[in-house]
């Protein structure tokens, strides 16, 4: 276990010897890609904060050794240093397209509607459903006016999977 200090953070981080060489790699590149710039101190404590700020929210970040798996996927996150870009020396992946409201035709019960709308919110479909059920109930039918209103308008998928990949894939 190696303690690790962040900028703009006023604990250590206790990472794992992989972890540690992630984080110290990543760095190194950092350097040597920003030798030339001239806000490379800047932008090095920039990336330690953001780098600091996506650890801190790990589960348990605060009293546990993090996984070199998991330094990986936060320097993942924050994008590596890229010289020649224009947005703040940092190359990000390219963000996810905003999810939309669609229809899902893998495990529908009536429409998909509810399948489409638990694929969008991550919750689980039987809450969506159980959710859609009791505001019928309580609207006096109008949900499900609303219901059949969502299976006329929305686009339809046949999969989950379409579903990510459309919101991964589309600009």
């Amino acid at each position: 276990m190696i303690h690790v200090g962040l900028s703009g953070h006023a604990t250590a981080f206790q990472l794992d010897e992989d972890g540690y060489g992630s984080l110290r790699r990543y760095f190194e590149r950092a350097r040597a890609g920003l030798a030339r710039d001239p806000d490379r101190e800047e932008i090095l404590r920039d990336l330690e904060q953001s780098i600091g700020e996506k650890l801190a929210v790990l589960p348990h970040a605060g009293g546990r050794v993090i996984a070199g798996h998991e330094v990986d996927s936060v320097l993942g996150q924050v994008g590596t240093v890229d010289p020649g870009s224009d947005n703040g020396h940092v190359r990000r992946p390219p963000p996810m397209r905003p999810w939309r409201f669609c229809r899902i035709e893998q495990g529908k019960w009536i429409g998909g509607v509810c399948t489409g709308l638990a694929a969008r919110s991550g919750v689980r479909v039987d809450w969506v459903r159980t959710i859609f059920i009791l505001a019928t109930v309580f609207t006096g039918g109008m949900m499900a006016l609303v219901y059949l209103a969502l299976v006329l308008a929305l686009p339809v998928l046949q999969t989950r999977d379409d579903y990510e990949d459309m919101c991964r894939l589309s600009p």
